[in-house]
């Protein structure tokens, strides 16, 4: 059953070098994740969110270990240098992908 991690993140207060930063930087360390079966980076249209990365696992076990990695050391770390840089607000989400309609 694949499990994803959903990240939202809010407004940055500059815009231009968050994206240059999340492309750069942030999106590398994601793709570098064990065990990563993919992974989609997302721009809100509307709502309280600027952006959505959407990272999918086999398993649970799976993302268990990713998540014990030091890539996903490195990968939190940077979350918290983007949310104090750019004053952008992450929230995250484990999820269980149920149904396809």
């Amino acid at each position: 059953m694949t499990v994803k991690i959903v990240a939202l993140w809010g407004t940055p207060n500059d815009v231009e070098g968050f994206e240059k930063d999340y492309a750069a930087i942030h999106l590398p360390l994601v793709a570098a994740l064990p065990g990563l079966q993919g992974a989609t980076a997302s721009k809100a249209l509307d709502g309280p969110y600027y952006r959505m990365a959407e990272l999918l696992f086999e398993n649970a076990d799976s993302l268990g270990s990713a998540l014990g990695s030091e890539e996903a050391a490195k990968l939190l770390a940077d979350s918290g240098r983007l949310q104090e840089a750019f004053g952008a607000k992450l929230d995250v989400l484990t999820v269980e992908e149920l149904d396809h309609i």
